[in-house]
């Protein structure tokens, strides 16, 4: 906490955001009752703090290793002067972000950079708005609710989508008009440590291919659909809510072979197969990948030995140790 505070000395305000793991989309196919649902829950690393210094105009200074993308950082500017317009406030900011939170690499960045940045902005104006203001000001969680939850308390989120429309399957960054996933629960997580990989020779999905993912991978037909839901229904969110770690490390491995997991996974070919492999020699007991990757998660007796056994390896990826996030983002004042 002292480091963070010392962090604020030229700014005037910090939100400390988390990484959330995705596990899958669930209700790809046509004629069903929704479309989207899933499950995924936060954890506590990969992290970064963004500090806010109040301006009369926006700037973004991105200082991790992976940066956002020039587009990327004026779609969020272009929000935040469009909020700032819409609301006649007084106050821009300087943006600072640092950590090791990657986007595109399947831990929801951009969902909380997102988020963090126009929270900052209604605070720094003296303005209350609620979650779910926040939520639609944003744009985002259109096709999963796991990030829009998660970054205000943390743990698992189990969501049923969207009723269905006449909109086509498509990643959230193209659902931002869309109406919020309806939430079924929300809980803390159990106190699991996990590992997690993240590969720097296996390069990230761009956004535009995301959308054409989408587009060559769905509909899937309907009886793969109900695999999935009863793998994470009746094995993934059942042994989170009994804190069964065996069961859910079974549950895990079986979505991995899914349909949608499985199309996910296919995309980056023979490098993440022969990653996971060599993640399960190491003693594994399960492995997943989190969204559309390409980052890796896993379970373990011992997961500090897998960490140090691959990092010697494999040095072509980060290492890390996590544990889940069941407090949500953390606003510091200056």
């Amino acid at each position: 906490m002292e480091c963070m505070r010392m962090s604020l000395i030229d700014s005037d305000l910090l939100l400390s955001i988390n990484s959330r793991l995705h596990l899958t989309l669930i209700s790809l196919h046509y004629e069903g009752y929704r479309i989207n649902g899933g499950l995924g829950f936060a954890i506590r690393n990969p992290n970064s703090k963004i500090s806010f210094t109040k301006s009369s105009i926006f700037s973004f200074n991105d200082i991790r290793e992976i940066t956002v993308t020039d587009d990327g950082i004026e779609r969020l500017l272009t929000l935040l002067r469009n909020e700032k317009n819409h609301h006649q406030f007084k106050y821009a900011f300087n943006i600072k972000i640092e950590g090791n939170m990657r986007p595109h690499a399947g831990f929801g960045s951009g969902t909380a950079v997102t988020l963090a940045c126009l929270e900052a902005l209604h605070i720094l104006n003296g303005s209350e708005i609620s979650s779910a203001e926040l939520v639609a000001a944003s744009g985002r969680g259109g096709t999963s609710g796991v990030g829009i939850h998660s970054y205000f308390s943390g743990g698992y989120v189990f969501d049923l989508g969207r009723k269905v429309d006449d909109s086509v399957f498509s990643p959230s960054h193209l659902n931002g008009s869309k109406p919020a996933p309806l939430l079924l629960d929300q809980g803390p997580m159990p106190d699991w440590e996990f590992g997690i990989c993240m590969p720097a020779a296996i390069a990230h999905k761009t956004q535009a291919e995301e959308r054409d993912f989408f587009r060559r991978t769905c509909p899937l037909p309907a009886d793969k659909v109900y695999e999935t839901v009863y793998h994470t229904l009746f094995g993934l969110y059942a042994a989170l809510r009994e804190a069964d770690r065996t069961a859910f490390c079974a549950a895990l491995k079986a979505v991995q072979n899914c349909a949608w997991k499985l199309a996910e996974r296919r995309e980056y070919g023979g490098a993440l197969f022969e990653l996971e492999q060599a993640i399960y020699a190491a003693g594994a007991d399960a492995v997943g990948m989190s969204s559309l990757g390409p980052s890796l998660f896993f379970l373990a007796d011992d997961v500090n030995r897998i960490v140090t056994a691959m990092r010697q390896s494999r040095p072509d990826c980060e290492w890390l140790i996590t544990r889940p996030d069941n407090r949500g983002r953390e606003i510091i004042y200056g």
